[in-house]
C-alpha cells in the first residue's frame, strides 16, 4: 500500500509539472491529453540540430545539455521540438534498426551519443516537455540509406516496404524515449498517396502506431508544406495538431482555422530563415502581442531559434525568447 501512494504522488507530481491535472489524466482520452498539454504549453521552442560528416560525434559530444535546459527554464517556453535529423542521413541519436537498413557501423551516422534522452531528462526538470523532429522519408541526400530502407524520391509515393521499415526505424527511437518524448512533426510529407490507402499492409496507421508505442499519448504532426491552404488543414486522421509551418508569424486560428479536433499550431522563425543567426526580424512586443491572441484564440505557437552545437542559443533570440515568456505568461 505505501509503495502504491508513492507511485501515485510521483504521478501527480509529474501531471503538475507538465500543466495537466491529475482529473484530466483519468478523463482524457490519450491523445487528447496530449493535445490539451500542447494547447495549455502556449508556445515552445523548435530547435534545428543538424550537420554530419567524420567530425558529427565530436559535436553532438559538444552540446552543453545543462545550459540549453537552464536556457530554457528562463523562456517560459512549455515544450521543445529537436530535430533527430534530416536530409544528410546523420542523427543525434543511436538507432540500431536505422543501421541495420541503412547498411552503417554503429557511430557512422546515428551518432554514439543519446543526446534526446539528456535533453529531454533535463527539460522534465524544468517541467518542460519534449518532442521529435524528422523527415516523412528517408534522408534524400544518403543514397545507400535510400536503398537500404527502399525509399524514392519524396514527391513520389513512399514504397510499402520504406514505410514498414521506417516505421520500425521510428518505433525504436519511440520505445526508448517512452513518455519522455510527448509528441512527433513530421517533415515533406508531400505525396500522401503511399500511405492512404488504409487497406495496405503499411499505411498512416502503422506508422503513427509506431510513433506512440513508447506513449500513447504522443500527439502527431504531418507537413505539407507553407500553402496557406494546406498548412492548417489534417493529412491523416492520426494527425493531432497542425503542422503549421510558415515563414512569418502572421495568421491565427481567427484567418486560418483548423478543422475540428485538430490544435492549431503555428512554426516559424525568428530570425530571416530556419535556424539563421540573425535578428530577430520582429519586435518584443509584436511577438508577445502575437503569441498572447494566437492563445486566446485556441492555439499554440512553436518559436524555431538558432542554437550552436554547445547548446548555445543565439542572444539576441534568447533575449526575445525571455521577453515573450515574461508577457505571455504573467
Amino acid at each position: 500500500m505505501m509503495r502504491f501512494r508513492k507511485e501515485i504522488a510521483v504521478f501527480c507530481g509529474i501531471a503538475l509539472l507538465t500543466g495537466c491535472s491529475l482529473a484530466q489524466k483519468q478523463q482524457l482520452p490519450p491523445r487528447e491529453k496530449g493535445k490539451k498539454c500542447l494547447k495549455e504549453a502556449k508556445f515552445g521552442v523548435f530547435v534545428h540540430y543538424l550537420g554530419g560528416g567524420p567530425a558529427w560525434n565530436d559535436r553532438v559530444e559538444s552540446f552543453d545539455v545543462e545550459k540549453f535546459a537552464e536556457q530554457l527554464q528562463r523562456t517560459g517556453a512549455g515544450y521543445v521540438i529537436l530535430t533527430l535529423g534530416q536530409n544528410s542521413g546523420y542523427y543525434c541519436s543511436p538507432n540500431a534498426t536505422y543501421e541495420k537498413y541503412a547498411g552503417y557501423k554503429t557511430g557512422e551516422r546515428c551518432s554514439r551519443r543519446d543526446l534526446p534522452m539528456e535533453i529531454a531528462e533535463a527539460l522534465a526538470e524544468q517541467g518542460i516537455r519534449l518532442m521529435l523532429y524528422l523527415p516523412s522519408r528517408c534522408p534524400q541526400s544518403d543514397k545507400q540509406a535510400m536503398a537500404g530502407l527502399h525509399d524514392v524520391h519524396e514527391r513520389q509515393p513512399a514504397p510499402q516496404e520504406f514505410t514498414g521499415r521506417w516505421s520500425e526505424v521510428i518505433a525504436e527511437w519511440s520505445l526508448r524515449y517512452g513518455k519522455k518524448i510527448s509528441g512527433w512533426w513530421f517533415d515533406g510529407s508531400y505525396n500522401t498517396t503511399g500511405w492512404d490507402d488504409l487497406s495496405k499492409p503499411f499505411n498512416w496507421n502503422t506508422w503513427a502506431a509506431a510513433c506512440r508505442a513508447g506513449n500513447p499519448e504522443s500527439i502527431l504532426a504531418f507537413n505539407p508544406g507553407t500553402r496557406i491552404d494546406k498548412a492548417f488543414t489534417a493529412l491523416t486522421g492520426q494527425q493531432d495538431y497542425t503542422a503549421g509551418e510558415q515563414n512569418k508569424f502572421q495568421v491565427t486560428p481567427e484567418t486560418n482555422p483548423a478543422p475540428s479536433g485538430l490544435q492549431w499550431h503555428i512554426l516559424s522563425f525568428l530570425g530571416t530563415r530556419w535556424a539563421g543567426k540573425d535578428g530577430p526580424t520582429n519586435s518584443d512586443e509584436y511577438m508577445a502581442d502575437y503569441v498572447r491572441k494566437v492563445n486566446a484564440l485556441g492555439g499554440v505557437v512553436s518559436i524555431d531559434v538558432n542554437v550552436s552545437s554547445d547548446g548555445t542559443i543565439y542572444p539576441p533570440h534568447l533575449r526575445q525568447l525571455i521577453a515573450i515568456g515574461k508577457e505571455v505568461n504573467r
